[in-house]
């Protein structure tokens, strides 16, 4: 099955890898906004002009994975409402070395990467990546467009709403709400619910500022 991924940059490079070694798609080219394109290859593979995506990989042929990284989570949210608007099916990267339960509701275009277990009953909605040995308790649900970086864990029951960034080894606990747009920092515990546009860090985590004109945004 032949596979677009949206992305030209180090995210885009470690899905191609992934879909190519670890799943049934063939990936045949790349796309990107125009005023981001310096070459007419990534990978070897064609780098086109995302305004120019349906001449070149009509949606009735090809699947979509857009691979936005976490830098800019609100961009990340925008960048995938583009593609869906564009008609695109989006499919899932899910590693073969992830645990995965037949009861677990998964949505379209996540990235389920190797060590991952997902729990009985969890929920994954859309456009959310899932590092490397993230453990998501039974009956926990996460929305969509959220990064869940390696090692953490979702108690269960515990419900992650939109756009969230959750940090290396976090711990949320069970039975809580984290609200749209919270940002937690690596090695946090989280024991009580969040407000929107949280920055919570530390053991237990507390509120260290709002993020709300401008979106979760990484540096480094």
């Amino acid at each position: 099955m032949k596979l677009v991924i949206y992305g030209n940059s180090d995210f885009a490079e470690l899905m191609y890898y992934y879909f190519t070694n670890d799943s049934k798609y063939e990936v045949v080219g790349f796309c990107v906004d125009k005023d981001f394109i310096k070459s007419d290859k990534f990978l070897d593979r064609p780098l086109v002009p995302f305004e120019e995506i349906e001449k070149i990989f009509p949606p009735n042929e090809y699947k979509m994975f857009v691979a936005v990284g976490y830098k800019n989570m609100r961009l990340r949210a925008k960048l995938y409402k583009k593609t869906v608007d564009k008609k695109y099916e989006h499919i899932n990267y899910i590693s073969s070395k992830s645990i995965i339960d037949e009861s677990n509701i998964i949505g379209k275009n996540n990235a389920i990467l190797h060590g991952v277990v997902l729990e009985p009953f969890a929920k994954i909605g859309d456009n959310n990546i899932i590092n490397t040995n993230v453990t998501i308790c039974h009956h926990a649900k996460i929305m969509n467009d959220c990064f869940i970086a390696a090692k953490s864990l979702v108690g269960g029951f515990t419900t992650i709403k939109n756009n969230c960034f959750i940090g290396f080894s976090s711990t949320i606990l069970q039975k809580l709400i984290i609200e749209d747009e919270t940002l937690v920092a690596a090695g946090s515990i989280v024991n009580k619910n969040s407000s929107k546009f949280d920055f919570l860090a530390g053991i237990p985590a507390k509120v260290v500022s709002n993020h709300k004109e401008n979106g979760i945004e990484i540096k480094g």
